[in-house]
């Protein structure tokens, strides 16, 4: 699919999401990254979800995290980046065939919370064992499937770093985080596949929000990382981060 085509989906989806309530306001924003290219599209700062066109998008390069003036002749004059567009350069630097990142501010996942700090600004939420799990690709039997939390670092670059770091040493299962009190940034290999996890997302967070009751092992704790690394998967997500139950504003 042309840079186009790709650019005009990202619009229609986020006329949709706005709809939705998903991107109130100027929040949020939507990114592609073609096959073998060396940066991403974004939506630019400011912009009204349900009134973007192809010509709000500019493209970022994945190395210095800057737009490329060679690339966006066609971009609308005087658009900026948001400050958001490092978090979907963190997915994109992290993670192999993802095409597509999807960041949008839901009330379920501002409603639920981890205690999370400038200081343990990573935990991890168990989610619930329900079918729509095998939207991601989890088809086992009563899956044991975390997602990580981050802090809402009032610098947007400092919770990018946080979620890079996680996402280059744990390459985790569910293609989502949280970012708390703050939304969700949701990542598939295209804009259909990231599209479908995201529906798939909304809908866990919603049943979880509606459930009010977990029960969830863990204490609170962190460790260095630095230590961490020599875990396994399953001494991780009891040592390095904390397993939180939810809680709810």
């Amino acid at each position: 699919m042309s840079v186009k085509k790709q650019l005009e989906r990202l619009a229609a989806l986020g006329a949709s999401y706005h709809k939705n309530g998903w991107m109130p306001g100027t929040a949020g924003n939507l990114s592609v990254r073609l096959p073998g290219e060396s940066g991403f599209w974004v939506s630019g700062s400011g912009l009204d979800k349900n009134l973007l066109n192809k010509r709000n998008f500019l493209y970022i390069d994945l190395e210095t995290g800057k737009p490329d003036a060679s690339k966006n002749s066609k971009t609308e004059k005087g658009l900026k980046p948001s400050a958001e567009s490092s978090i979907h350069r963190a997915v994109y630097r992290s993670l192999e065939n993802v095409g597509c990142g999807l960041h949008v501010h839901t009330l379920e996942s501002n409603l639920i919370g981890a205690g999370t700090s400038s200081e343990e600004p990573i935990a991890l939420l168990e989610l619930p064992n329900v079918e729509i799990l095998k939207a991601y690709g989890i088809w086992d039997e009563n899956p044991k499937v975390y997602v990580p939390i981050i802090y809402n670092f009032s610098n947007v670059q400092d919770i990018s770093d946080c979620l890079e770091r996680y996402l280059k040493t744990y390459k985790p299962v569910v293609p989502f985080c949280i970012i708390e009190k703050h939304g969700i940034t949701v990542w598939g290999k295209d804009s259909v596949q990231a599209n479908r996890n995201l529906e798939a997302t909304d809908f866990i967070l919603k049943y979880m929000v509606s459930w009010k009751s977990f029960s969830y092992p863990g204490e609170k704790r962190i460790l260095p990382s630095a230590s961490a690394a020599a875990l396994d998967r399953e001494e991780v997500f009891s040592t390095e981060f904390p397993v939180y139950p939810a809680s709810f504003s």
